[in-house]
């Protein structure tokens, strides 16, 4: 994950990331750049809700394997909505913003994957007398805890890149 992360800060652009961008637009061409934002945030934010919910419900069984899968998961997936956000807004990236970035995505994915480890024992305490459901409460709670912090990220960079036009070093 680190390995990836540095990648990502270092290099301009990820193919990944300019693929999904690419995708989005050729299937919507007369989509304007912030219906692109939206529709990667929406996509980016239903795939970290879901990787969250699976390892939120599975955390029990598989204990901190299924914690630091989602935390890489979630950290790169962040880190790459930020960068297929400027990419879609065609705002060239300087290696300190896309350092501030992935350092961003990388907290962001902790508290969220903390949240969520938080929901998880507070829904095992609530339902000691029907643990049936807790795996169910727990991937909602993990779910929704993954889905926001993807809206927080796209969010937060759309306010940074309104506020901060273009700009050379």
């Amino acid at each position: 994950m680190y390995e990836t992360l540095a990648q990502t800060i270092l290099l301009e652009e990820d193919s990944r990331v300019t693929r999904e961008v690419e995708r989005v637009r050729s299937r919507h061409p007369r989509s304007s750049d912030a219906e692109v934002v939206r529709r990667l945030t929406t996509r980016a934010a239903w795939r970290c809700a879901a990787v969250g919910a699976v390892a939120s419900a599975g955390e029990p069984m598989f204990g901190r394997l299924a914690s630091t899968a989602d935390l890489s998961f979630q950290a790169l997936s962040l880190n790459r909505l930020a960068q297929g956000i400027a990419l879609a807004r065609r705002r060239p990236t300087m290696l300190v913003e896309r350092g501030v970035a992935a350092a961003a995505s990388l907290l962001l994915a902790g508290g969220a994957a903390a949240l969520r480890r938080g929901a998880g024992s507070a829904a095992r305490r609530a339902l000691r007398k029907r643990p049936e459901f807790v795996p169910i409460v727990a991937a909602l709670a993990g779910g929704a805890a993954a889905y926001a912090s993807a809206r927080l990220v796209s969010r937060a960079l759309e306010e940074y890149l309104a506020s901060h036009p273009k700009r050379k070093w």
